[in-house]
């Protein structure tokens, strides 16, 4: 059952553009007691389906670069090959502590950042 409602609420969240993987992988970790390279390896296959079905209502309310998509994703494949390869011979331990000071990181940045109307590269929304 708790699978089930880690499922919905990881959906909702990317739905949302939140990321739910940010959760996905401690929920994993520490609810269901699998390693984390277990767990970054199931959020990764999870969210492919789920990111199909996002992209596609994306793209039908016209909310996609697709000129940065395509950049993203070139560097992303890259990267992600080389990440993964990465994570699977690090130590557990050490992996969980690189992760959560990531995730620390990126708290404390999203605390303190700026509006993002204020950010130097901002283009704001083409009205409908």
């Amino acid at each position: 059952m708790i699978v089930v409602i880690i499922s919905i609420a990881m959906g909702f969240l990317l739905g949302l553009g939140v990321g739910g993987g940010k959760l996905l992988i401690p929920a994993l970790v520490l609810l269901l007691g699998i390693t984390q390279q277990i767990a970054q390896g199931t959020t990764l296959a999870v969210f492919l389906p789920i990111s199909l079905i996002a992209i596609i209502t994306h793209m039908r309310e016209k909310n996609m670069s697709y000129t940065h998509a395509l950049y993203l994703v070139i560097g992303s494949v890259v990267g992600a090959y080389l990440g993964a390869k990465i994570a699977s011979n690090i130590d557990t331990d050490h992996l969980r502590k690189i992760y959560g000071g990531f995730m620390l990181i990126i708290g404390a940045y999203e605390m303190v950042s700026k509006d993002p109307k204020t950010r130097l590269h901002y283009k704001k929304p083409k009205e409908a």
